[in-house]
């Protein structure tokens, strides 16, 4: 697979994240609760990518399984970090737009800065602290509080905010249990475990309401195949090619993806300093992660 090609992949899977947010207004909309909502995707996501990989063991003879049951083990362990993200992310949107719910999801990019000075015990480097502050502004303009003043959800606020600390988390368990094995096994294990917790935490609301666990797979469909089949399988493809880096970068398209989602199909409103905000957090995204070298692929696309 040639390198053009594999920035097309890697955009697609953030283009597919930034999705996921539309996906979930609607499903309340029609009368589905959290549990069902989040178990409903898991649980999808997980026999959707169990499929691929039988059907990958079964027509290609050169195909391995690359975990064993320890390591299956904790990868289901792990996956508890993918629920609570889906948790508290998918809680947020309770209260906020989808818009303001993903511009808070994004926050992760400082906090994960922080968090990294405080357990490494380092300074933080001059370009992520110029990128801090870059974020910050673009935060304030994308939320609009300049302009309209602070009249966020406080509940709302406060899932967003967590939403943003448990993807760090999830970042960080990614890329530091069980890295050897295929990304897509990994996802597959992962979600099976996240699967597994979000059923025993959301048992009871699984099959109350105007639309059950079951049921709710019109929504639960395409959660899954957006959120946990597309992503993995195409950034496992593309990633090793162009590099985390690059990457990062360009899955950062997630922000105006939902953004945009949320305008069109939504009808959420928006402005040009939003979207002036957007671009400062874009700007803020790609400083830390850009280098000689990243510039020179870029030139190369």
């Amino acid at each position: 697979m040639n390198r053009k090609l594999s920035v097309l992949i890697v955009l697609l899977g953030g283009v597919s994240f930034g999705v996921l947010s539309t996906i979930v207004k609607k499903s309340y909309d029609v009368g589905m609760n959290l549990g069902q909502i989040s178990t409903s995707q898991a649980f999808l996501g997980a026999v959707l990518l169990w499929i691929f990989i039988f059907y990958k063991k079964v027509s290609d003879k050169n195909y391995k399984i690359e975990f064993k049951s320890k390591e299956a083990m904790i990868l289901m362990f792990s996956g508890i970090s993918t629920a609570c993200t889906s948790i508290v992310y998918y809680k947020s949107l309770q209260y906020l737009s989808a818009s303001m719910a993903i511009l808070l999801l994004f926050q992760f990019t400082w906090i994960g800065n922080i968090i990294e000075c405080v357990l490494e015990r380092k300074k933080l480097e001059m370009k992520k602290f110029i990128s801090l502050i870059i974020l910050i502004v673009g935060t304030l303009l994308a939320s609009n509080v300049l302009i309209d003043g602070f009249n966020i959800n406080p509940i709302g606020l406060v899932f967003g905010l967590l939403s943003a600390l448990s993807y760090c988390v999830f970042m960080y368990v990614n890329g530091k249990v069980i890295t050897y094995v295929n990304p897509i096994q990994r996802s597959a294990c992962m979600i099976t475990g996240a699967t597994i917790f979000l059923v025993i935490v959301f048992f009871k609301s699984l099959f109350v309401g105007n639309i059950s666990f079951l049921s709710g797979f019109e929504y639960g469909i395409p959660l899954a195949f957006f959120g946990n089949v597309i992503p993995p399988v195409f950034f496992s493809m593309g990633v090793p090619i162009i590099g985390i880096g690059l990457s990062s970068i360009l899955g950062s398209i997630e922000l105006p993806v939902a953004t945009l989602c949320s305008v069109l199909i939504l009808h959420e409103q928006t402005s040009l300093i939003r979207w002036c905000g957007i671009l400062l957090i874009l700007t803020a995204i790609i400083i830390p992660v850009i280098s000689k070298k990243e510039k020179r692929k870029l030139e190369n696309i």
